[in-house]
């Protein structure tokens, strides 16, 4: 028994690199924790209650996914490169790195998506009715703006998860095709979306995983996933607005 459990080791343990092993299993762990706890669903069947039926209640979940999606993909992740590889975390993409390059990309990446997401929200309806996710927000700009400074924390966490954490974790043991692994859960992610935006996150992945080896940060996606999700939610208004 012994033997076999040791012709086993041998067999499949060989090799692992400690850095690769550790981030894809608490990649594995963290994905499913994110799964089970930050979902809004959790928060109306835990702790909905203790927060009234005030005018705003409606968005009472979304901060609550916003604040724990930033524990799980962000805080969880940080803690594991800190003292899980023991690697520094200007490693993980957690710098600036080439500003030059980063805001010149996210400058134009954004100038090129707002006639897409004109275009989108204008021919394929579900997006004008999908967002913003709540729709409580849009009764006032006030309430808008906090909506979209707590959106901005899940979009960075979001984008450190999985271009900061996932892709420069495996660079090393992987090289170019990290970008390839960390796209996939991404996209996974991507299953309650509408179906032209769920595709197109596996191009999103792989163009926003090129963009953080270039810079080495993914700060610039961040930006630019946020950007994005920005114009859609106000296109998305203005839509129903003039047009409904």
């Amino acid at each position: 028994m012994i033997f076999h459990i040791q012709t086993l080791k041998e067999k499949y343990l060989r090799g692992w690199e400690r850095q690769a092993t550790v981030i894809l299993l608490a990649s594995a762990l963290i994905l499913t924790l994110h799964r089970f706890y930050t979902r809004r669903s959790f928060f109306n069947r835990h702790f909905a209650e203790y927060f009234g039926s005030g005018p705003l209640a409606e968005s009472y979940p979304y901060y609550y996914w916003f604040l724990t999606t930033a524990i799980t993909l962000l805080l969880i992740p940080i803690l594991v490169a800190k003292f899980g590889t023991q690697e520094k975390l200007s490693n993980y993409g957690i710098q600036f790195g080439n500003q030059k390059l980063g805001w010149r990309v996210t400058g134009i990446a954004w100038i090129l998506m707002i006639p897409v997401v004109v275009l989108a929200v204008s021919v394929y309806p579900p997006f004008a009715a999908k967002y913003p996710l709540c729709k409580v927000v849009a009764s006032s700009w006030q309430t808008f703006l906090l909506y979209q400074l707590a959106y901005g924390v899940y979009m960075f966490s979001w984008e450190f998860f999985f271009r900061g954490f996932m892709l420069f974790g495996l660079e090393r043991k992987f090289g170019n095709y990290s970008i390839l692994i960390q796209t996939i859960p991404f996209a996974v992610l991507h299953y309650s979306k509408p179906l032209p935006e769920a595709l197109g996150s596996i191009i999103a992945g792989v163009l926003l995983g090129v963009l953080a080896f270039e810079t080495r940060s993914f700060v610039y996606g961040a930006a630019i996933h946020w950007l994005v999700a920005m114009t859609m939610d106000v296109v998305a208004i203005s839509f129903r607005y003039f047009f409904f």
